[in-house]
């Protein structure tokens, strides 16, 4: 009988598939509503931290475009005051990287970008580091977890074929059975010859051949359901998963675009190197009093028209000297601004969807009322809704 053997999907010891996890409610689901209300819940809070950092950063970007609006509605005369004293900080650097003899490690761009998130970036790099991290692992998890889908999909295409195969046999054990228990009949009453030893014994043997066959049919019944729920349990969490992983690579995508590079080693290595380079601008700010003076200068300048940091036009005083140079860091923040607005609507779309599966929850689930309603106000406080 060897068409009834076959090979049984091995499960991994990580493996997302349990067939024998009761479903049909008790203790287990309990303890999964309970993991689910958890579970949405740190979502939302993590989600609106999310949203508060990022509102945040748009509200600076928009700070530096309201100054940029501000220098380009100057007079002429009061310009080119501005323009005098960045012009002078434009040539004493110039002066102190030639008599550093240093090679330039980045441009002046992005230097600019890094000193104006400096407090920012050691976290960001942990944080883009860990988040490939975790899409590196999610993305092995999907592989593994396709991989075991295919078991079981192959367990339950082996054990439909077997199905076919079984009921062929009850037919023509059937059809062997009509025949020759007609045969032995007409040879008992026919030509009365005792025939009811091998009457019994056919119809032993064919007692065997059919119930074997019957319960071989009804455990593959069980053996298919139980494979099919095996497979709707692994296309629930590889959905969940492929959610999970879509997150997670916007998040290294966003980062990468943010700072211009591909990986987080990349950025590590940019900041060591911003790092150096803050070093040698602070040795040669030091030695050079000059510079110091005009830095002070354009800031006190720049400080009369109220702008929101004034500081911040030192390390950018060649937009100020050359319009092209003024046109990129215009066209950078707009950009930006533009990937943050797109980010916050994109952040706050699912907020409000995770929060109306959340309210669905608390609908279903009356316990967690006053946790989950603590959780909604203190959403609804940070999106504004």
């Amino acid at each position: 009988m060897g068409i009834f053997r076959r090979k049984k999907p091995k499960t991994s010891g990580n493996s997302y598939i349990d067939p024998y996890v009761d479903t049909k409610g008790g203790e287990g689901h309990k303890h999964q509503v309970e993991h689910q209300a958890l579970d949405f819940c740190e979502q939302l809070m993590a989600s609106s931290r999310e949203l508060d950092e990022t509102k945040k950063e748009y509200r600076q970007v928009m700070d530096y475009l309201n100054d940029i609006q501000k220098l380009e509605d100057l007079p002429e005369e009061e310009m080119n005051a501005i323009k005098e004293t960045a012009g002078n900080i434009v040539g004493l650097n110039k002066m102190r990287e030639e008599l550093s003899h240093k090679e330039r490690r980045m441009s002046d761009a992005q230097f600019a970008q890094l000193e104006q998130l400096e407090d920012e970036i050691p976290d960001d790099i942990l944080r883009l580091q860990a988040n490939e991290s975790y899409q590196s692992m999610v993305r092995r998890d999907m592989d593994n977890l396709e991989g075991e889908k295919s078991e079981w999909n192959y367990y339950r295409e082996s054990i439909t074929r077997e199905q076919k195969i079984l009921k062929v046999v009850l037919w023509v054990v059937l059809a062997v059975f009509l025949l020759g228990f007609s045969g032995l009949l007409y040879v008992k009453y026919g030509l009365y010859r005792d025939t009811t030893l091998y009457l019994m014994i056919f119809l032993f043997g064919a007692a065997v051949v059919s119930g074997f066959c019957i319960l071989r049919i009804q455990n593959n019944q069980s053996e298919f359901q139980r494979a099919q729920a095996s497979i709707n349990r692994a296309i629930t969490i590889s959905n969940q998963m492929k959610a999970k992983y879509v997150n997670v690579t916007n998040a290294v995508d966003y980062a990468c675009e943010k700072f211009h590079v591909r990986n987080s080693m990349e950025l590590g290595y940019l900041w060591d190197q911003y790092l150096e380079m803050v070093k040698e601008r602070e040795t040669a700010t030091r030695a050079n009093d000059d510079l110091e003076y005009f830095s002070r200068k354009l800031v006190r300048e720049l400080r009369n028209y109220q702008f929101h940091d004034a500081s911040i036009w030192v390390s950018q005083a060649v937009a100020l000297v050359d319009k092209k140079e003024m046109v990129e860091v215009k066209h950078y923040l707009i950009v930006r601004r533009q990937k943050l607005r797109s980010r916050i609507e994109k952040q706050v779309e699912d907020i409000q969807e995770s929060r109306k599966q959340l309210s669905d929850l608390l609908k279903e689930h009356q316990e967690y009322r006053q946790e989950i309603l603590d959780v909604l106000r203190s959403i609804d406080q940070i999106c504004g809704t």
